[in-house]
């Protein structure tokens, strides 16, 4: 006879809903990142994006960053810098690439897991995040605190803390993808991802507007 308990979590995963990190920017920001690329992320009135996998530092000229990295790979164009247009941004300090991808996956979240994690995962919070330059939800802050001193499962942690289900998966799809946090009771599955193709620039021209 299923317990309540047993009940509980068959329904629970039954209404997991997910998003694939390949429909947004978070694959294309992985890809540069693994293979230690520098990319330039523009779409048509929103600007542009620099990930320096180089060296984990980013830089948006965007007029709406949140927009940009919600965009489908397929209407963005992705071009790899060579060395003298990265060398442009060689003295400037930019923002940590874990920044970016949090609010990549925070946004393209909307209350669901991403694929890869999962709903009963026991997770575990390796390091703090700064949360004052991240977008957030009203309970990040008591979700990350009880992570970090009791590593506890997705389920769990939503039932302890009295937050709904979407938020949880919200937070811990961030923290996912921004690699601080872990699922313990199993291994990561993290699949090998190629570099991205390296694309013609013409340099005078990326140069002319990382001038302005």
């Amino acid at each position: 006879m299923e317990t309540q308990t047993e009940s509980a979590n068959s329904n629970h995963a039954k209404s997991a809903d997910f998003f694939s990190p390949d429909d947004y920017l978070i694959t294309t920001f992985r890809r540069a990142i693994s293979n230690r690329q520098d990319i330039c992320v523009s779409a048509q009135g929103l600007g542009r994006l620099m990930l320096f996998g180089s060296r984990g530092e980013f830089f948006s000229e965007s007029p709406n960053l949140q927009d940009l990295i919600q965009l489908s790979p397929r209407k963005c164009q992705v071009s790899v810098l060579s060395q003298n247009d990265s060398s442009l941004y060689s003295e400037d300090v930019g923002r940590s690439v874990d920044e970016l991808m949090w609010q990549a996956a925070f946004f393209a979240s909307q209350g669901r897991l991403m694929e890869g994690c999962h709903w009963n995962d026991v997770v575990q919070l390796e390091c703090w995040p700064n949360l004052t330059r991240l977008p957030s939800t009203p309970n990040t802050f008591r979700i990350l605190a009880l992570l970090y001193q009791h590593p506890t499962s997705v389920f769990l942690a939503s039932r302890l803390l009295k937050v709904p289900t979407e938020e949880m998966y919200q937070v811990y799809s961030a923290a996912r993808a921004a690699g601080i946090a872990r699922a313990l009771n199993r291994s990561a599955e993290e699949p090998r991802l190629e570099p991205h193709r390296n694309q013609t620039l013409l340099s005078s021209l990326f140069r002319k507007l990382a001038r302005r």
